[in-house]
């Protein structure tokens, strides 16, 4: 009877045994398998994250020439539309500040105003300006543009042909699509092309910014500050930049694009990584106004 009681318990202790082994088998291997996911993905985030700081890279170097040729970018940005930029596509409220009608109806030319406040007029007494309503509020217009010639609204534009006939677009959206052959947007494309580190059309534009992975690598670890080359290959560029319609852009010089940046990077396991953002600036033309 003790015997087999013995016995019995030396049994149990073997099964409590394995079955704690096991456990602890499940529990290491549960722990190995994580630590290698949390490795995996702390890999692929930090060359997500190089990648998106090399499209903050673009970005930047884009926005510092923007910054130091406002001017040139604003202008760039007119051809493609097809608009002339030292011409006023500003937008005026029909109310002044004082809650006043600042603009006068045109009795003789249908939908045509001036301004009287301040009142435009040339050294003979004449009108200088006309306007036409872009957006009525009830029987007053809310918003006008001026149209300077009304008997030739083609004079805002770059090449003949271009004014739509349906008002307000006449004055305001040209369309250039009838010039593509003559690529319009080249100059905003020459604006752009040197903003990256990468090769155009077979030519380093920028060979001080060139980022190239050091040879060799075996580990993120083992590159050190003094090799020559870097733990990864990076090279940004501009991807494109379009035309942006934003509320509130009412003055002249005033225009709205949206920038689009792509960073990659290839790590010392020769793994890519790309990432992309986008942008929506208003820029502002410097250079000399027309009616100046």
């Amino acid at each position: 009877m003790f015997k087999n009681l013995t016995t019995n318990k030396k049994g149990m202790a073997i099964v409590i045994v394995a079955v704690f082994s096991l456990c602890l088998m499940v529990l290491f291997t549960s722990m190995s398998f994580q630590h290698r996911s949390v490795a995996g993905r702390n890999k692929l985030n930090l060359r997500d994250q190089q990648a998106f700081f090399a499209a903050r890279a673009a970005m930047q170097h884009f926005l510092l020439k923007a910054r130091l040729f406002p001017t040139e970018l604003y202008d760039a940005v007119e051809f493609k539309q097809g608009k002339n930029p030292y011409f006023d596509f500003a937008e005026f409220p029909f109310r002044s500040e004082s809650g006043q009608p600042a603009f006068q109806k045109i009795q003789s030319l249908s939908g045509v105003y001036k301004r009287i406040i301040p009142e435009e007029s040339d050294s003979s007494g004449r009108i200088r300006f006309f306007y036409t309503p872009l957006k009525m509020s009830g029987s007053d217009p809310e918003i006008l543009i001026r149209i300077a010639s009304f008997y030739n609204p083609n004079y805002r534009y770059l090449a003949p042909g271009l004014a739509p006939n349906n008002l307000p677009e006449k004055y305001i959206s040209p369309d250039n699509s009838a010039n593509s052959q003559h690529a319009p947007a080249k100059f905003l494309t020459y604006f752009f092309r040197d903003c990256t580190n990468d090769v155009v059309n077979g030519i380093i534009l920028q060979p001080a910014l060139v980022t190239q992975k050091a040879s060799g690598l075996e580990t993120e670890q083992s590159w050190g500050i003094n090799d020559e080359g870097y733990p990864y290959t990076m090279n940004y560029q501009i991807k494109d930049v379009a035309i942006r319609a934003i509320q509130g852009l009412r003055r002249y010089n005033e225009e709205a694009i949206e920038i689009e940046c792509e960073g990659n990077v290839i790590d010392f396991q020769e793994i890519p990584a790309s990432k992309k953002i986008q942008q929506v600036r208003k820029i502002t033309r410097t250079g000399r106004h027309v009616d100046d």
